[in-house]
């Protein structure tokens, strides 16, 4: 069990105290085994190998003892599963063993099995996908088994519903609050469970126009793995504010370097695109500072991927008026999506989509945690210290005591206050969450930015919410804001239009160059 392991699980583990009122200790959720297998002709699809090796980077940052069995001969599938494990951050351990070494021994708590097929095992949990659909079941049966048409969206979205249904059964999770799925698919290209559709190939080469991404945290992590699967060209500029801290471990699914620890998020983030077809900037900063400075003003940005929790900042972004903006969303069990584009008029944006916050953000934390507000006033990823206990409200100093011993920064004792307190009910600011409800918004997120980009004929949405991973696509809904009379959007429409079609020109000029 890894030292750090209490930091990591903070947020993964409010989530599961938010789902249930009994008590958890987190070393017995650590001390509970995962299998992570798949069936050979499943995992000889490009399709099969991204939701195993997705699966890996998910239940790392959840599970205590991880185990991925293999069948034999995967050849250079293999390979990569055994250099990622060694790469691999988790909070337990992560061992690999081929399917000829014999049975695991040690009690296994749950399995997930890449492949079609679930066997009439409790514990069992299967996945596949084909194209942009996800699938997958925890009831004794056979999921279809086709998966030739090759799309990491697909498979990113069935790893994030399965390993949804191993974190109920290692965190206890009350089944008939969130009931195993049996059986489920799930279409990123229709957003339905009711009519899913494989939809169409992706195109073999995709160019994103100039893109700017906010937000390099734990949607902006999976955002990142997915454009480094996709092999999309271009150039794109990240922005956050932030540094990586011990919290985010368990919840960024490329954050596997310590040494990433205390450094920009944004600057990490660009590193790891950089390796691909995309041309990466990075800079330090909140967006409304980013949004004046040379390197966005040089840019003719029209495409903006937002991965926040702020409103503030959501509504900033909408200022550079892209011609698309998708903005992913989370809670502590659901993930969400909003679009806003130039040629949606009647489509709410950022700015009216997303209302000021009226209550303040920072009297609710400090009631929730006894925080004085000039605490919670300063940077939330650094440690508690003696001054921040001597300041806060009397009542709460032995339990702020407690979270200082146990390293906690002042993001990580905001979580932990508000899971205790009131569970769901979380106010705006520091949420309880895990990687794969990041994932699932991260899949969202990109579903959107490729179909305005390249799949135009699809019917489009504004707004699409999952309500909760546990209950799975059945809670998913489609909803639409009409965009007020009185926001920038409508009243500045026909300056923004020039303004768009003076970048539209820049951006076709820079591309014949």
């Amino acid at each position: 069990m890894m030292a750090d392991h209490r930091l990591a699980l903070s947020r993964p583990m409010g989530v599961a105290r938010a789902l249930q009122p009994q008590p958890l200790d987190a070393s017995a959720v650590l001390s509970r085994a995962v299998v992570l297998t798949g069936e050979r002709e499943t995992l000889s699809t490009r399709n099969g190998a991204w939701c195993l090796l997705n699966s890996m980077r998910l239940l790392s940052r959840i599970v205590g003892q991880l185990r991925i069995v293999l069948p034999d001969n995967l050849g250079s599938l293999e390979s990569e599963v055994r250099e990622l494990t060694h790469a691999l951050w988790s909070v337990g351990s992560v061992e690999v063993l081929l399917e000829r070494e014999g049975p695991i021994a040690t009690p296994v708590h749950a399995v997930l099995n890449v492949g079609a097929i679930v066997p009439g095992d409790s514990c069992w949990t299967t996945i596949n996908s084909n194209g942009w659909l996800a699938r997958v079941s925890s009831v004794p049966g056979r999921l279809s088994g086709d998966a030739a048409l090759s799309n990491p969206l697909g498979a990113m979205a069935a790893a994030t519903l399965g390993v949804a249904e191993v974190f109920k059964r290692v965190y206890g999770i009350n089944t008939e609050q969130a009931p195993l799925l049996e059986a489920t698919e799930f279409s990123l290209y229709n957003l339905g469970a009711s009519d899913p559709t494989a939809g169409p190939e992706l195109p073999g080469v995709m160019h994103l126009p100039d893109t700017l991404m906010v937000g390099a945290g734990a949607i902006g992590n999976a955002i990142a793995l997915l454009l480094n699967q996709l092999q999309v060209h271009g150039r794109m500029h990240i922005v956050d504010k932030q540094d990586f801290a011990e919290e985010n471990l368990g919840t960024c699914v490329l954050l596997d370097d310590k040494a990433w620890l205390g450094t920009s998020k944004a600057k990490r983030l660009a590193q790891a695109l950089n390796g691909g077809n995309l041309t990466c900037t990075f800079e330090q900063s909140p967006i409304a500072i980013a949004a004046r400075g040379p390197i966005l003003r040089a840019m003719t940005t029209e495409l903006v991927l937002n991965a926040l929790d702020d409103v503030e900042a959501r509504r900033d972004t909408q200022l550079l008026w892209p011609s698309v903006l998708v903005d992913g969303g989370i809670n502590a069990v659901g993930a969400a999506v909003r679009v806003h584009r130039l040629d949606r008029p009647r489509w709410a944006c950022m700015r009216c989509g997303f209302k000021q916050a009226v209550a303040s953000a920072t009297a609710v934390q400090s009631e929730a945690t006894g925080l004085s507000k000039e605490t919670l006033a300063s940077d939330h990823d650094r440690q508690l210290n003696d001054a921040d206990i001597a300041a806060a409200f009397p009542e709460k100093r032995s339990w702020l005591k407690v979270q200082q011993q146990l390293g906690r920064t002042v993001c990580a004792t905001i979580a932990e206050a508000q899971a205790r307190r009131v569970g769901m009910n979380i106010a705006p600011g520091f949420r309880p969450s895990s990687p794969f409800v990041a994932g699932l918004s991260a899949v969202l997120v990109m579903a959107e930015a490729l179909k305005a980009l390249y799949f135009k004929q699809v019917q489009t949405i504004q707004h699409f919410q999952m309500e909760s991973i546990f209950i799975g696509p059945a809670s998913g809904a489609a909803l639409m804001t009409s965009a007020s009379t009185r926001c920038e959007c409508s009243v500045h429409r026909s300056h923004i239009n020039d303004v768009a079609a003076v970048r539209g020109k820049r951006a076709s000029m820079a591309r014949q160059v």
